[in-house]
Formats: structure tokens, sequence, C-alpha cells
């Protein structure tokens, strides 16, 4: 299956030719979770604050089921 990750703010800082006009699309099993990718991208779960999968909200533990799916990861934001 295919999917197509998308990273925003300051995650593009490790990956900063991924964003919205321009995913990263890898190669992955039906079922595999949130939390792998994460891990796949070298990520640490507390880098990721908001998930979309295919524009809902999702959590870490969400399994990936639907070939070409959007997975769209956000930081904490913070503001004042």
């Amino acid at each position: 299956m295919k999917l197509h990750i998308k990273v925003f703010a300051s995650l593009r800082q490790k990956y900063p030719d991924i964003n919205d006009l321009n995913p990263l699309t890898i190669d992955i099993q039906k079922g595999t979770k949130i939390v792998d990718i994460i891990k796949l991208l070298d990520f640490t779960t507390d880098e990721v604050h908001l998930i979309l999968l295919n524009g809902i909200k999702a959590s870490i533990d969400t399994s990936i089921e639907e070939n070409e799916s959007i997975l769209s990861l956000f930081p904490p934001i913070g503001g004042g």
C-alpha cells in the first residue's frame, strides 16, 4: 500500500522537502500503526502532537487500512 506523508511547522526541520505540495510517499503493509510511521521518520511521540489521517484526527495507535492514505503530522504549537 502507498502512504503519503506530510509534515508541518518545526517537523519540517528534519525533512525540509516534505510539505503539503510535496509529500513523502512510502510503501507500507495494511494495518501499519501510525506510531510505527512516526518512529520510521525518526520522530518521537512527544514531537508529534496532532495527527490527521485522510483529514480526520487520529491517534498514534490508529492503523492505516486504506491505500493512498494521507498522513499529516504536526508538532505541538505554542503561542503567547
